[in-house]
């Protein structure tokens, strides 16, 4: 029979061995979960302090918390995906390279290692936008329109911008953790995404290439030759600008576009120009900074810009046309806001098919019937009744004596005068009144598409073009489609350019009359119709309405895809920036 100390031995230890056995979980679990952690932390580069409670299964992590802002454009870790990119959870932000400021600490207590998460960095939303889209990344139009309109309430992992080639997540929203109502993001890059360096152009600047003359391919010719034949070897004192025209694209830029030096005594001649486009609360307006030369996209100098105010006609369509280019060539743009003028251009656009029939710009057999058939113009009953009658006239003259004769025929002749005389006023007078009356039903005849009147200035100004001395982009032509219409109006705006800063301002005289023929199309858009005074006008100077025709059709097509006031992916981005300010990136 067993005694009571057998009962101990055989069932009291193991009971108790039982008992003890969670304690040693519970301890070997958080010996190991910390040691997660610190595997964890140093593989991402994170410096944290941690702190185990073996007994209780928990450990205490205490993370810094970032404020970060993108490096500077000229450095090579702003191209480059981070060294060491966090895989805990919030750890997006660690997948780029930033400016980093501690601003505090955050305190978690996890069981297990997949508790862990890192602390959201904050950062300026504008800032991450135009990092975002230096690096190549589209704006997803439904997801900040969604954005905008839910704010807060925007369901977790709706996509805010795309990949380069909008078929992947970029930007997205994520779930808000401890943001305490701040808006929160989470990032998503792929190293094979980044088709851009430090030579592609910033945000809102925008690249014109200028057209190739004789002269300057000459002097360009003559830079290479001289390069070529190692003339240029010597160090300069000073920075020798001819030396940049073969300069790899890989080159960096310079820290700040701003500070190109000024042109030398002899330098090879610019192929392109570039500046930046901005706007600021004191001035709604799009302004135009930092206009800088350039020879096979490498800086030449810097050219001073005088100041817009709205003196010249150039004046006011030199940035609302660039910020159009820029747009209709999808480039990287910020929140610019597209003027109200422009819009209030696309409201009227169109023009009556009698004034392009009359401007020689479309056949009569392409449009809609818009003109009453003119009368006959000779009526030949009273021709041949005249013609009778000065019969009858001179036959009754012979049968006079010679003296009375001689004065008949004399006062038949008077009376012939008189009366032609009368005619021809009074075919003058009817050719007058049928001139006003087909300008009248000219301007007020059925309205053509865009489309037709952008493609009839189009061929107009492809054959006149050698005329003109207005040859597009170093030779090319103008081509067909939206191509054409973006390259006629990147040449326009190089006119306008020039004629603005007073370079060769009789060659590009054709600019300010587009610039002109514009401030009409404006008046007249204002006024709710054309009038005589605008077709004469037109009729006079067909070259500058063909000008002003393209710019305005281009006009109609990005205002027409960012949508109307109010609405489109700019006035979206636009009021999202005005409300987040601040973001948490994880």
């Amino acid at each position: 029979m067993a005694n009571a100390s057998d009962i101990i031995t055989y069932i009291g230890v193991p009971l108790a061995v039982l008992g003890v056995l969670p304690i040693f979980y519970t301890f070997i679990n958080s010996f190991f979960t910390l040691r997660n952690i610190k595997s964890s932390l140093r593989n991402c580069g994170l410096e944290a302090t941690t702190r185990g409670s073996f007994l209780a299964g928990f450990v205490e992590v205490s993370l810094p918390r970032f404020s970060i802002t993108p490096l500077e454009r000229d450095e090579d870790e702003y191209w480059t995906s981070g060294a060491r990119p966090s895989t805990l959870k919030g750890g997006t932000w660690t997948l780029f390279n930033w400016n980093q400021l501690v601003t505090g600490h955050a305190m978690q207590r996890v069981q297990y290692s997949s508790d862990l998460k890192v602390p959201q960095a904050e950062i300026d939303l504008e800032e991450l936008y135009e990092f975002l889209l230096d690096r190549g990344a589209v704006p997803d139009v439904k997801g900040i329109h969604m954005l905008r309109v839910s704010g807060l309430w925007t369901p977790a992992g709706t996509s805010l911008m795309l990949s380069p080639d909008s078929t992947q997540t970029a930007l997205r929203m994520s779930m808000p953790d401890d943001s305490d109502g701040i808006l929160s993001l989470a990032l998503q890059w792929k190293s094979e995404w980044t088709k851009r360096n430090c030579s592609s152009l910033p945000p809102s600047w925008i690249r014109l290439e200028l057209p190739a003359s004789a002269s300057s391919e000459v002097e360009g010719k003559a830079v290479d030759d001289v390069e070529k034949a190692g003339s240029l070897s010597e160090k300069p004192s000073v920075k020798d600008v001819s030396q940049d025209v073969d300069i790899p694209k890989g080159k960096k830029l310079p820290k700040s576009y701003n500070n190109s030096p000024p042109p030398p005594s002899y330098s090879p001649s610019p192929t392109s120009i570039r500046f930046h486009l901005t706007s600021s609360s004191t001035h709604p307006f799009i302004q135009i900074r930092s206009p800088t030369y350039e020879r096979y996209h490498e800086p030449l100098w810097s050219a001073p810009l005088p100041s817009l105010d709205g003196t010249r006609s150039t004046t006011n369509w030199l940035a609302p046309l660039s910020l159009t280019l820029s747009l209709s060539a999808r480039c990287p743009t910020t929140c610019l806001n597209i003027p109200q003028p422009l819009y209030n251009l696309c409201l009227g656009s169109s023009i009556p098919c009698g004034v392009l029939v009359l401007a020689r710009l479309l056949s009569p057999n392409d449009v809609p019937e818009w003109e009453t058939p003119e009368p006959p113009g000779v009526n030949h009953l009273e021709a041949h009744e005249r013609f009778m009658a000065s019969q009858q006239a001179i036959a009754r003259e012979r049968i006079l004596p010679e003296a009375q004769r001689q004065q008949a025929a004399r006062l038949r002749q008077l009376e012939e005068l008189s009366a032609m005389g009368m005619r021809a006023r009074k075919e003058q007078r009817e050719r007058a009144e049928r001139e006003e009356k087909r300008e009248r039903e000219a301007v007020s005849s059925t309205r053509l598409q865009v489309e037709l009147v952008v493609n009839a200035a189009l061929g107009f100004l492809e054959g006149e073009g050698d005329a003109l001395d207005v040859t597009i982009v170093a030779g090319k032509g103008l081509g067909e489609g939206k191509g054409a219409s973006q390259t006629a109006v990147e040449r326009l705006l190089v006119g306008i350019y020039r004629a603005h800063v007073g370079i060769d301002a009789e060659e590009n005289a054709w600019a300010v009359d587009a610039c002109e023929m514009l401030d009409r199309w404006r008046d007249w858009t204002q006024r709710g119709g054309m009038n005589r005074d605008d077709l004469r006008a037109i009729l006079q100077n067909r070259s500058a309405f063909c000008w002003a025709a393209v710019a305005v059709g281009l006009v109609t097509r990005v205002c027409g895809e960012s949508g109307a006031e109010g609405s489109g992916l700019l006035n979206d981005v636009r009021e999202c920036l005005k409300v987040w300010k601040k973001v948490r990136l994880g």
